[in-house]
């Protein structure tokens, strides 16, 4: 009963947590017992639900380390009295101020209890036959008191962690089927509501699912669930044609086409506005739009591409961002970005692929950061990219131009 209460040394004051650990020694069955390194592994799963840092955790593998034998018991000797000096070595060289700390959150989260002597020295007296009466240091008997619950919240952290990377798994193939539905529908010009699944998937084909909370995962899997869905009604519903195009390919009674490289229907510039020189409602000329950005872009005054870095670009477009897997430190970055969000625009292979070759990787991956930049203003990226690309051939195209527009109009909204 003499350790029913015991009051720390010095100015520390007694807390809930003090209290809570010292009744659950009192409380401990004299024949609880767990392994001492289990318990550590344990607990370094379920940290976060004992409010401990990973340093916390060090400091009691340390501690269990001067305790002798591998179990921590409840009818044996479970205070330990090492030095702050050799916790600290012990504890791979941590500072003194983080020991102090970490022990702190030990014995708030009721795990151990300080069994302070009258001068907050730790020691052990010893009897005549060399035994231990009695210790003055940390208690470890609350480890096998709560024992069952440190594994309990392991075993849930544990499944948490499974879930979420099931959910992640998920995300990945949903985004996967709807990408390669994108890229088949745009290399076999297929018909349906291609434009509509592109612009629902931009917004959600961030490449990485780090980060994401559970709530978050399961709102994005329920999302590209629904286009994942559209996409397999889609392909479903052009099977007969895909299946047309491949017999008369095996048969060799397909048509010839005067144009070899068709535009997919995305790829065909369109304007909300009724066009006044005579061209039918609806349709626009590619030209149309690339004179009026190059406009803006020769208003700017700067148009000399060997001054073109990666720092102003990614000023210039923000957007492409959150499609780098682990950020944009140079051009291959911006290379892998750029190839992600091809097929969400609508971009097929044919004409991205005529891009670099033209523009070079480089180029081409800053002229799709821009598309996607002004994707609300443009309504077929795979058209518009087209336009580029010709007149890129005829050198008579940079990106910079376009970037430094986008740098212009972004210092006067800033400045209104």
């Amino acid at each position: 009963m003499e350790h029913i209460l015991s009051a720390p040394f010095g100015a520390r004051g007694l807390s809930a947590g003090m209290l809570a650990g010292q009744a659950m020694a009192e409380a401990c069955p004299q024949t609880a017992r767990v392994g001492k390194w289990s318990l550590v592994r344990a607990l370094s799963e379920a940290r976060a639900a004992f409010r401990l840092g990973d340093r916390a955790v060090t400091v009691l593998s340390a501690l269990l380390s001067f305790h002798p034998g591998d179990e921590v018991t409840g009818d044996g000797q479970t205070i330990v009295f090492p030095s702050n000096l050799e916790l600290c070595r012990r504890a791979h060289g941590i500072s003194e101020p983080t020991l102090r700390r970490s022990l702190a959150q030990l014995v708030d989260a009721g795990l151990i209890v300080r069994r302070d002597s009258p001068n907050g020295k730790r020691y052990a007296r010893k009897g005549e036959g060399g035994a231990i009466e009695r210790a003055f240091g940390f208690d470890l008997k609350p480890l096998a008191a709560r024992a069952e619950e440190i594994a309990a919240a392991a075993r849930a952290v544990a499944a948490e962690r499974r879930e979420l990377s099931a959910l992640r798994e998920e995300v990945t193939l949903l985004r996967r089927t709807i990408i390669k539905g994108l890229e088949l529908a745009a290399a076999e010009e297929l018909s349906g509501p291609w434009a509509e699944i592109a612009a629902g998937f931009l917004p959600l084909s961030r490449p990485s699912n780090r980060g994401l909370s559970r709530t978050e995962l399961e709102e994005l899997r329920f999302e590209l669930g629904l286009l994942a869905a559209s996409v397999d009604k889609s392909l479903k519903s052009e099977m007969n044609f895909l299946n047309m195009k491949g017999n008369d390919s095996q048969t060799e009674r397909h048509k010839q086409d005067s144009n070899p490289n068709p535009i997919f229907d995305s790829e065909t510039f369109e304007t909300e506005a009724p066009q006044t020189d005579g061209t039918p409602s609806g349709e626009r000329r590619a030209s149309d739009d690339l004179t009026a950005v190059e406009h803006l872009a020769t208003r700017s005054g700067l148009r000399d591409p060997d001054r073109l870095h990666l720092g102003t670009i990614l000023k210039a477009c923000p957007s492409i961002l959150p499609f780098a897997r682990h950020g944009i430190g140079n051009w291959a970055d911006l290379l892998e970005a750029a190839e992600k969000i091809r097929p969400a625009l609508g971009i097929s292979p044919d004409a991205w692929a005529k891009a670099v070759a033209a523009m070079g990787e480089s180029g081409a991956a800053v002229t799709l950061a821009v598309i996607l930049e002004r994707v609300d203003a443009i309504r077929s990226p795979g058209g518009y990219l087209r336009a580029l690309t010709a007149k890129a051939g005829d050198g008579g195209f940079t990106p910079a131009p376009l970037i430094f527009a986008l740098l212009r109009s972004t210092a006067g909204k800033a400045a209104d």
